[in-house]
């Protein structure tokens, strides 16, 4: 005797139930953070191709001898260094059938997110890659960040790199760093020990520490807040962006400066340029486009490359 019909995977009737997915989500990217700590400047209409920045050399004061004209006078010369906007742009063609069919009813309003998030993910990227063009090099391939590299680096900064004619590069300064380089720096800041006195000292990403070295509120309040707690370090405010490239040797660079040494030109900000259903095609063509340029000023002197592992922690 026949017993109940049932609907479902191996059942009598495994072909009568449609699949229904009950939720849609975006897959995270990381935003970034080089727009908020770069210098801001536009490329106005009508102004040529370039955003174009002079800067005068410096003068020298004489010692002078007292009733004899003076007879220093210097010549003057300015370095002119430009930035160059391109156009970046991000574009998906959803036919109609795909519309009609596809089981989202906001699959429109999500594809424009994605290409939203897929503009910004790129502007910065394109910003850290400025990073490595800092002349001033801090930390090596292979090295392990720590407080005294990030101490190096602020020293360097704060004269301009230079001992012979020395600068202050305006504030604010802010570090920009791989996750896991601010992973290493708080580990190493701890630090954390495989015996109560210290004596083995946290090494490299490999948590390897079982226990807190130093019993100071300072070291239990970054316990309990984790690298969160290293809002900033030695005065310096630290960014932590995973879009900054690791190289095949697990190596990454971030870099501390000067604001005023990281441009940003933006010729005009990305905009959703959607056309009208193509007749022919059935389908809309979805397009975010924006131009824009980064670049340093003055990188020898107001700015730092920080060079140095960012490998997967193991445990």
């Amino acid at each position: 005797m026949p017993g109940p019909v049932l609907a479902g995977s191996g059942q009598q009737l495994d072909g009568s139930l449609p699949t229904i997915y009950e939720e849609f989500r975006l897959t995270r990217d990381e935003i970034g953070v080089c727009r908020k700590v770069a210098t801001h400047m536009s490329l106005k209409p009508h102004t040529g191709v370039s955003k174009t920045i002079n800067n005068y050399s410096r003068l020298t004061a004489y010692d002078l001898q007292e009733g004899v004209d003076m007879v220093q006078a210097q010549s003057m010369a300015d370095t002119s260094t430009s930035y160059t906007p391109s156009e970046v742009g991000a574009q998906v063609v959803l036919p109609r059938t795909t519309l009609r069919r596809i089981a989202d009813p906001d699959l429109l309003r999500r594809t424009g997110r994605l290409l939203a998030t897929a503009y910004d993910v790129k502007e910065d990227n394109d910003g850290t890659a400025q990073f490595t063009s800092f002349t001033p090099i801090v930390g090596s391939a292979g090295l392990i960040m720590g407080p005294g590299y990030f101490l190096a680096a602020v020293g360097r900064l704060s004269i301009g790199n230079d001992r012979t004619n020395p600068e202050n590069p305006p504030e604010p300064w802010v570090a920009v760093l791989h996750p896991l380089h601010v992973h290493a720096l708080f580990g190493n800041s701890i630090p954390l020990s495989d015996v109560p006195t210290g004596s083995n000292r946290y090494t490299g990403l490999t948590a390897t520490g079982a226990t807190v070295s130093s019993a100071s509120d300072k070291a239990h309040d970054m316990m309990e807040k984790g690298p969160k707690s290293l809002g900033s370090f030695m005065g310096v405010p630290i960014y932590k962006d995973a879009n900054i490239d690791v190289d095949s040797s697990d190596d990454a660079s971030g870099a501390i400066f000067s604001k005023e040494g990281f441009i940003f030109v933006s010729e005009w900000e990305p905009e959703m340029m959607n056309e009208e259903e193509d007749k022919s095609l059935r389908a809309l063509e979805l397009n975010i486009i924006g131009s824009y340029a980064w670049g340093l000023w003055r990188s020898s002197n107001y700015g730092v490359e920080t060079l140095f592992d960012a490998s997967l922690p193991t445990g």
